[in-house]
């Protein structure tokens, strides 16, 4: 029960939103009026550590072109038309980002389906009749801090004379249309770019504290008591009487001398503020897509076999994403409550608190979002290493998830509608804390 906490969320996330995503792969903007789909759509997401590009594509709208034969697409043709299509995204879309060199790195290609429960699911039939056959292509890169960009659409199906290009980015979605002859647009952040980072975690504090201290009354009265032989017995004072003033010395100045430093249990809200940083860092990982960025970024906050188990989660998460699976990123924690749990150590280095948290995450595909709602109870095991707090264990005791919020299905000048689940909502939500 250590690093589920982190398996959980993002198993929650896939398995509830995958459906609703692929469900709102064809929803028109407020920008553009609402008719059939184009045989190619396209959709830019911008990061703050990455930036996507992404296509839908009607493969009927190349049956005559590329001479597809019969009326559906078997297994020997399916990878041609995946690459046929794939060639044509990285040849027909081209994107600059002023100052900087986009590389694409990741790619993802697969056939999706229409399904009566779930909306859109991944196209597993060996044979897929032409006029059903949709495609999904995604190009993802590890730009960071895209604030603008230029963009030039030159792929368009035959007969198409639209493309209807939606952008996501943290700030409010927007769209463009396209046409063959004004295939042009640029894209600028509005507003002041807020870049997730790091939040600052309070160093250990500990206390001095003197154990032999006691020790200084009784070799005071061994001093006492040698001078009063002093002086009783002058020149004649037995030898061992030295032996006392040795001991008496040697006790008081080892409950004087002595210190043993022992680390101080945070409380109240200094034990919040610390356990939100940590559980917020941790969850700042999922906006990297770099494995070596991910772990840096956990060994900050994460120790010992903890810090493994989270991080191959996290790889695993990234394969998940690899293969067509939605993007997770963490935006708000909200820390409900965090109390020390009896019998802590302090002696050893640590302690355990019992803490309960919101997350809420939002996910971005074929240019939709969905966010969702999750609660969890955990006691966490914190120690410090290198003079630095870090978790080092965490047993899920509870987890369940709230509601789910789309926002870019709420009409113009409304707020984002909650949809609640089989779970009902629990009391509302604290003040979320500022982020950097």
């Amino acid at each position: 029960m250590t690093a589920r906490w982190v398996a959980s969320f993002v198993s929650l996330v896939f398995q509830g939103l995958r459906p609703l995503l692929f469900s709102g792969l064809f929803f028109a903007t407020p920008l553009v009026a609402q008719e059939a789909p184009e045989a190619v759509r396209g959709f830019v997401s911008v990061e703050p550590f990455e930036f996507r590009l992404e296509a839908l594509v009607k493969v009927s709208a190349y049956r005559d072109s590329w001479r597809l034969q019969g009326d559906a697409i078997g297994p020997e043709e399916k990878q041609s038309v995946l690459d046929r299509l794939v060639a044509l995204l990285e040849s027909g879309v081209k994107v600059t980002i002023p100052g900087k060199d986009l590389a694409f790195t990741d790619r993802t290609v697969g056939f999706i389906v229409p399904d009566a429960e779930k909306g859109f699911v991944p196209d597993e039939r060996e044979f897929i009749p032409i006029d059903e056959a949709l495609v999904g292509l995604t190009r993802a890169s590890s730009a960071r801090g895209v604030s603008a960009f230029d963009l030039e659409w030159l792929w368009f199906a035959p007969g198409q004379e639209r493309l209807v290009l939606e952008i996501a980015s943290r700030g409010k979605p927007s769209a463009r249309l396209l046409s063959p002859s004004e295939n042009k647009a640029n894209w600028k952040l509005a507003g002041e770019e807020i870049v997730p980072a790091l939040r600052p975690v309070p160093d250990p504090e500990t206390e001095s504290r003197r154990p032999l201290r006691l020790l200084v009354l009784p070799g005071g009265l061994l001093l006492v008591f040698a001078a009063l032989v002093v002086l009783r017995r002058g020149t004649s004072t037995p030898a061992w009487v030295g032996w006392i003033v040795v001991g008496g010395l040697g006790l008081g100045i080892s409950g004087l001398r002595y210190e043993k430093s022992q680390l101080t249990v945070p409380a109240d809200a200094a034990l919040e503020d610390l356990v939100h940083a940590l559980l917020r860092n941790i969850y700042h990982a999922f906006d990297f897509r770099e494995e070596s960025a991910i772990y840096d970024i956990l060994e900050k906050s994460v120790s010992g076999p903890l810090l493994e188990e989270v991080y191959l989660e996290m790889r695993s998460s990234l394969e998940l994403e690899s293969s067509g699976g939605p993007r997770v990123r963490v935006y708000e924690i909200a820390l409900r409550e965090c109390q020390e749990v009896p019998g802590a150590e302090p002696a050893s280095g640590s302690f355990r608190t019992r803490a309960e948290w919101v997350t809420i995450g939002q996910v971005t595909h074929w240019g939709h979002t969905h966010e969702r709602t999750n609660r969890y109870e955990a006691e966490i095991t914190l120690v410090a290493l290198d003079r630095r707090w870090r978790i080092s264990e965490l047993d899920l005791l509870d987890e369940e998830r709230l509601q789910k919020v789309s926002r870019q299905m709420a009409p113009p000048g409304e707020a984002p509608t909650s949809e609640l689940l089989s779970v009902p909502a629990v009391a509302p939500l604290p003040a979320p804390k500022p982020e950097p």
